[in-house]
């Protein structure tokens, strides 16, 4: 079984239990074992990403008191829940050894205890420098799980001189200051019942989600963070990474990864195309209403809570185990018209204080001034392109909501598309023209970007202005 996804770990004290389809085995690890599992997996499995914050500060500290500890003293393992681990290849060897084999690391792994294994993880590291004499690795290098790997990967040659001097020069060790690693982890292991028959591996898959969903099911872990484990962003992500492959990798899709760019906001973004599906319209295909177009702006956790319902059902999408699919071409289409948006969004952002100069003085509202900056320095939101002057979010969601007036269903196949090429139509005399008669929204709503961005009659005004447009286009 021995291969790249396995790793061997040693139990002390466990024991094991057997519900159904799966075996949970419980018992305490040496952090020593800990540094196979790190080198092996990522956080894929897990619904958030881990942080270097309080909560590790915490379980570092625990761990100090522990290195310090004698005997029976020693409490890490009543004070950490520890880390939950599920594999669905094991082999059960000699010494109370388990080889555990991730085949889907999407689905297998770290489960829960991320902030476990990441503060543990960076405790090892800062023990390793100690050891070897050089520099301890600042918390800003590994304030999230991705950067600690990167410098987990650099020092690892470290960590295996470090691991050797443990055993071999213990005394050592503390002529540098270095802990020994000698506290204990609490570890639970999931694992199919039986390994080598296909029906009970794949109740063990189909369980695993349930059971990653139960274990992190608190205030911290958002819907998004579910759905992201869940497969429902997957072509989404797909889209974005084929079309903008930068942009792709400052994408937030679950918490603690790092982006900039929170998904909720395309998604909310994605409803202006979404909204002219089947499944939102009246008729024997509907599933769930469309969120209201204000939502785009003023409701952005509604429309992800809508997306995931659409994105759930079995005739969007095909269950696989824990994971959905997408398969319905016509919201496939209507994502990839959406991966447009954001840059779009930027564009409008870009000409709108110009085209409201058209009709009035920009600067002298409000809202705009209360943006404003000493360095005049300004960015568009999603793809901080350089942009002359800042503009309040309120103005511009219902301008981008108006493109719905250019997007188009093919009568043959049922897909959505742009009836024109969208990024030529914005940089438009007509788009220009359009701009300027919605800015009228705004002086009526007293240059108050919250009653623009959540009124309804701006969402009304932007569309019919953006189709007029289209029209002198033509």
């Amino acid at each position: 079984m021995k291969n790249d996804n396995a790793t061997i770990i040693r139990l002390h004290q466990s024991f094991k239990q057997q519900i159904g389809h799966i075996t949970r085995v419980i018992g305490l690890m040496s952090p020593k074992f800990l540094v196979g599992l790190i080198d092996k997996l990522d956080l894929d499995a897990n619904p958030r990403n881990s942080r270097l914050g309080n909560v590790t500060n915490a379980i570092q500290e625990s761990i100090e008191k522990d290195e310090e500890a004698k005997g029976d003293s020693k409490l890490f393992p009543l004070k950490s829940k520890g880390i939950l681990i599920a594999a669905s290849g094991y082999e059960v060897l000699d010494r109370n050894r388990y080889m555990l084999e991730f085949v889907d690391r999407s689905t297998e792994g770290i489960l829960d205890g991320g902030h476990n294994t990441l503060a543990i993880g960076a405790y090892i590291l800062a023990q390793a420098a100690k050891c070897a004499g050089t520099p301890t690795p600042t918390h800003r290098a590994m304030a999230i799980w991705d950067d600690f790997k990167s410098v987990w990967g650099e020092r690892r040659d470290e960590v295996d001189a470090y691991i050797r001097a443990i055993k071999e020069d213990p005394n050592g060790l503390v002529e540098h200051g270095a802990g020994k690693l000698d506290f204990l982890v609490p570890v639970e292991l999931i694992l199919p019942a039986d390994p080598n028959d296909e029906l009970c591996l794949e109740e063990f898959r189909s369980s695993l989600l349930e059971i990653c969903d139960a274990r992190n099911n608190n205030a911290q872990l958002t819907q998004g963070t579910k759905g992201n484990q869940e497969g429902l962003f997957d072509s989404f992500k797909t889209l974005f990474g084929q079309k903008y492959p930068e942009f792709a990798k400052q994408i937030s899709w679950k918490t603690n990864d790092g982006g900039s760019i929170q998904s909720r906001s395309l998604v909310a973004l994605a409803w202006i195309v979404l909204s002219k599906t089947k499944y939102v319209q009246d008729g024997n295909d509907k599933i769930l209403d469309a969120p209201a177009a204000s939502s785009i702006y003023s409701g952005k956790e509604k429309c992800l809570e809508k997306y995931l319902h659409l994105l759930r059902d079995d005739r969007v999408s095909n269950l696989y185990g824990q994971k959905r699919e997408l398969k319905d071409p016509q919201v496939a289409s209507a994502l990839k018209v959406a991966t447009d948006l954001p840059l779009l969004y930027d564009r409008i952002y870009r000409i709108f204080p110009d085209c409201y100069n058209t009709i009035g003085t920009y600067g002298r509202i409000g809202a705009v001034k209360s943006l404003m900056n000493k360095t005049n320095d300004y960015k568009t939101p999603f793809f901080h392109e350089k942009a002359e002057k800042p503009v309040p979010d309120g103005f511009i969601y219902p301008l981008v909501y108006g493109l719905r007036a250019i997007i188009d269903i093919d009568e043959s196949t049922g897909e959505i598309t742009w009836k024109t090429d969208p990024y030529q139509f914005v940089e438009s005399d007509a788009f220009r023209l359009a701009v300027a008669q919605y800015c009228g929204v705004i002086q009526q709503s007293d240059y108050d970007p919250q009653k623009v961005g959540k009124g309804a009659f701006s969402y009304t005004s932007a569309e019919n202005a953006v189709k007029l447009a289209y029209l002198m286009t033509k």
